[in-house]
């Protein structure tokens, strides 16, 4: 019975937008130890009941870095990783100079981002 309540966790996360780490999953486990579903509502044995949305809204509060956004394509600029930026962002001058002098393994590895990045330029 406790994966169907953590696969009830999971997608009350999911359906807030985020993602539980494999450590907030082990305290949920922990926490929810002995307990059961029924519907939307988790019984807690000994201590009553519980809805999932009210027990994701406290496991955030206890542990908030073990939530992460999900990846969304549409979302706007201020939301984006720094990594999502720096792909959209063009490769310096300065960086296809240094392109343009190296060799063997380095280059390579530089003519794979110039090329993930749309920008290959003659060697």
């Amino acid at each position: 019975m406790t994966d169907e309540i953590e696969d009830a966790i999971v997608s009350a996360a999911h359906a807030r937008g985020y993602a539980l780490n494999s450590t907030t999953m082990a305290t949920v486990a922990i926490d929810l130890a002995g307990s059961t579903l029924a519907g939307d509502m988790i019984q807690l044995p000994g201590k009553g009941t519980l809805s999932v949305q009210d027990y994701l809204r406290d496991l955030h509060d206890r542990a908030p870095s073990g939530f992460s956004r999900l990846q969304q394509p549409d979302k706007p600029d201020a939301e984006r990783t720094i990594t999502e930026l720096r792909r959209k962002r063009p490769l310096s001058a300065a960086w296809h100079a240094r392109h343009a002098k190296a060799t063997g393994i380095t280059k390579s590895m530089m003519s794979e981002i110039a090329a993930s990045r749309g920008e290959e330029r003659g060697n």
